[in-house]
């Protein structure tokens, strides 16, 4: 134990002899505040004179007068390399009297190249100045990133708001009357079936929608406006478009406007897609039942015919009644038959002898 505290003792009066020459003194230490990682940037600051007058006392029409920094083309040094930059690779807008009147504000940095030079337009009216970008602090500022520049730009010319352009006014195309159109279709060497659809076709323009009859076509085509004169007219059938074309021309009756399709397999409409007729409904049948409603005077009268009919009967002795009638037109008929073959038998007899 005795040993261990000796060796202990030893080494921190080892450590005390190396400490002690070195004195640190706190007050005798300046700090560095070069801080060259801070962002570099220069605040501009300034007014703006129009021939020795300020821009602020003067009427522009302009709401908002706008402020730009644009690089110049030319060459920066970056880490010791000569770098070409082009026009307008750096540009910072700010507006004047934003937020002080009768002056501009405006940051440009960081991410510039020192020693960049800048042109200043005022409302697209240059500058006579140009300003040289050049993070280096002034005034005894500590830290690098912080200064402050006034620079007054001057212009020549009062800016003026840019007008605003008016679309011209577009010339209406001229119409024109339609033409009238018929004639032969021939698809491959066969005419067309009976019954097809066609209709006309001029770029974007599509005729009205005719059918076949008897291996030709009747259309009127009728685009109305003149961009469409001396354009090439096609027909169109299920998707297939002629061969040949004839020029559009305004009241114009051709009857003899042929056209010519590639062969090509047409599906014939079925009779079931054409239009049936609709029977006529027949009227319907009404059967009226009329039951009588017997009286008591009608009975009464019946009774009494057929009261007076049978006195009738008997009083004359002769035939009366439905039966006896019946029986009576018989015998007469049988009569009659009876006379007939006795004649035709006679006839007979006389004609054998």
């Amino acid at each position: 134990m005795n040993s261990f505290i000796k060796k202990f003792s030893l080494f921190l009066f080892f450590i005390a002899l190396v400490v002690n020459p070195f004195t640190i003194n706190a007050d005798s230490h300046v700090p560095n505040l070069n801080f060259n990682f801070l962002p570099k940037f220069v605040h501009y600051q300034g007014a703006i004179n129009v021939n020795g007058k300020s821009l602020s006392e003067l009427q522009t029409g302009i709401d908002f007068i706008e402020v730009k920094f644009i690089n110049q083309k030319q060459f920066v040094s970056l880490d010791g390399k000569q770098v070409e930059i082009d026009e307008g690779q750096f540009s910072f807008t700010t507006y004047y009297g934003d937020p002080i009147e009768a002056k501009y504000h405006i940051d440009v940095g960081p991410g510039v190249p020192e020693t960049t030079i800048f042109d200043v337009y005022v409302a697209g009216v240059k500058a006579k100045e140009t300003i040289k970008f050049d993070p280096t602090p002034e005034g005894g500022c500590p830290v690098s990133n912080c200064f402050n520049r006034t620079f007054d730009l001057n212009i020549d010319t009062i800016p003026t708001p840019t007008p605003t352009p008016i679309p011209p006014t577009p010339t209406p195309i001229p119409t024109v009357n339609p033409s009238f159109y018929s004639g032969q279709i021939i698809i491959g060497s066969s005419p067309v079936p009976e019954g097809i659809q066609v209709f006309a076709k001029i770029n974007d323009y599509i005729s009205e929608i005719v059918q076949t009859v008897d291996g030709r076509y009747t259309l009127s085509v009728n685009p109305k406006t003149l961009n469409y004169v001396g354009q090439d007219i096609y027909l169109v059938i299920q998707g297939n478009q002629s061969l040949t074309s004839i020029k559009f021309s305004p009241d114009e009756f051709i009857s003899d406007a042929n056209f010519l399709f590639p062969d090509f397999e047409i599906e014939i409409p079925s009779s079931e897609d054409e239009t049936k007729p609709i029977p006529t409904p027949e009227p319907e049948k009404i059967i009226i039942v009329a039951t009588p409603t017997p009286t008591t005077e009608v009975e009464n009268n019946s009774l009494s015919s057929d009261e007076t009919i049978m006195t009738e009967n008997q009083e004359g002795g002769g035939c009366s009644g439905g039966g006896s009638s019946k029986i009576s037109i018989f015998s007469v008929l049988t009569s009659i038959f009876l006379l007939f073959t006795f004649r035709k038998s006679r006839k007979l007899r006389k004609s054998t002898v």
